[in-house]
């Protein structure tokens, strides 16, 4: 029994990592990617409606030029495309042999417009979401007889060209807030919540600095600030923090077997839904159903947004994220307490019980004095001798048989 047991942790992973892992990745295909589509209406309208009715995108249509660009660089979008009409001269060119122009050539000429498609894409949201929006402008620029220019306004740093890096960050940090919980919970089985709480705070203290420093050796500092990078590793922070408090939450409730919900709730709901080794747009629907509400894509999110946006879109996430922290903080306070009450009385009713089943002890009368036992005295007798009485052979003879005689009677 004892060995099948040792087997189910192995069999838990080979049977999880394929049935999440590769069902939400295997195939990454848009699906209601959020795509802006700019232009004059009676020209955008039904290029926008035709988007929406796909499954792939999520479009919205617009007249406002300026958020072509503005929606992808806040993040309120994944892409758009720009459709403007060109307001050169579209009249008929002169004739070289000086006869008249023929009007109804110009009349054509006038209601054929020229088009221009510009599609803005932001790389660091994901290369599969770029190559989306970018293959939907070229659609669209085809439908008006044109060819599309793309623009890029969030590029990925020329270390991360496969946009993973700050995947791997969450990845390997995870590791150090769970591991921590795991190996605490075997060493220390008894240890206090504040004793767990601070080994988790030492974690998260420790595991962004050690896996970013040390991946900054090949990846360098993705070309930003002091202040962004500041602001990436308190992200990490918070996350580490959260997921050795998710740990400490199992631990609590699952026992011996916390290692098995650690695992769940950290790497195989946390990793798919994140949105790094597949964006989120490209996800089936039920893991961007996850990824709207899960800590690890608030975390990761909120990394994207800080390195690659500028921050813009950051508070979105961050409040994500926060609010796992917060709240499995208290669930922990709440349930150590609870458990810390139902032990305190389990042990008074087992007192109670101990303290009734006891018997009475009855007094035992008091014991009554031994009689004495009798006692046989001897007679002391006391000889003076006199000065002028001769002290002679006789009276040594007396003193030495009196002395034995007191001897055999004591």
């Amino acid at each position: 029994m004892k060995i099948a047991a040792a087997f189910l942790l192995p069999l838990f992973f080979v049977i999880a990592f394929p049935l999440l892992f590769v069902g939400a990745i295997h195939k990454p295909t848009p699906h209601d990617l959020s795509i802006l589509v700019v232009g004059p209406d009676q020209v955008v309208s039904k290029i926008t409606a035709g988007l929406d009715d796909t499954d792939e995108f999520a479009a919205t249509a617009t007249d406002i030029v300026d958020d072509a660009k503005s929606s992808v660089e806040e993040r309120k979008v994944m892409g758009s495309i720009l459709v403007s009409v060109d307001t050169a001269d579209n009249a008929a060119p002169s004739d070289p042999a000086g006869t008249a122009p023929d009007p109804t050539a110009a009349n054509s000429a006038a209601a054929t417009p020229t088009y221009m498609v510009t599609t803005y894409v932001a790389n660091a949201e994901g290369r599969a979401v770029a190559a989306s929006v970018t293959a939907a402008g070229e659609k669209v620029a085809e439908q008006l007889g044109t060819t599309a220019t793309v623009k890029d306004l969030a590029p990925l740093a020329a270390t991360d060209t496969l946009g993973v890096t700050l995947f791997y960050l969450l990845t390997y940090t995870s590791v150090g807030g769970y591991l921590v919980v795991i190996v605490l919970m075997q060493v220390m089985p008894k240890a206090r919540l504040s004793a767990r709480f601070g080994a988790v705070t030492a974690a998260a203290i420790a595991a962004p600095l050690i896996a970013f420093g040390l991946s900054s050796i090949f990846v360098g500092d993705y070309g930003a600030s002091f202040g962004t990078i500041m602001g990436l590793l308190g992200v990490t922070a918070l996350y580490v923090f959260t997921v050795g408090s998710i740990g400490i939450l199992v631990e609590q409730l699952l026992g011996k077997a916390a290692t098995f919900g650690i695992m769940l709730f950290v790497v195989f709901l946390n990793f798919p839904s994140a949105g790094g080794a597949a964006p989120a747009a490209m996800l089936p629907p039920f893991w961007q159903f996850i990824h709207e509400f899960y800590f690890g894509a608030g975390a990761y999110e909120a990394m994207r947004s800080i390195v690659y946006f500028g921050g813009n879109g950051v508070a979105r996430w961050i409040f994500q994220l926060l609010a796992w922290t917060l709240g499995i903080v208290l669930v922990n306070f709440v349930v150590y307490l609870t458990k810390t009450v139902r032990r305190q009385k389990l042990e008074i009713v087992e007192l109670s019980r101990s303290a009734s089943e006891q018997p009475t002890l009855q007094r035992q009368p008091e014991a009554e004095p031994a009689p004495a036992k009798h006692v046989k005295h001897v007679k002391a007798e006391t000889y003076q001798l006199h000065e002028h009485e001769p002290f002679n052979d006789r009276d040594h003879e007396r003193v030495r048989a009196l002395a034995q005689s007191e001897g055999a009677t004591r």
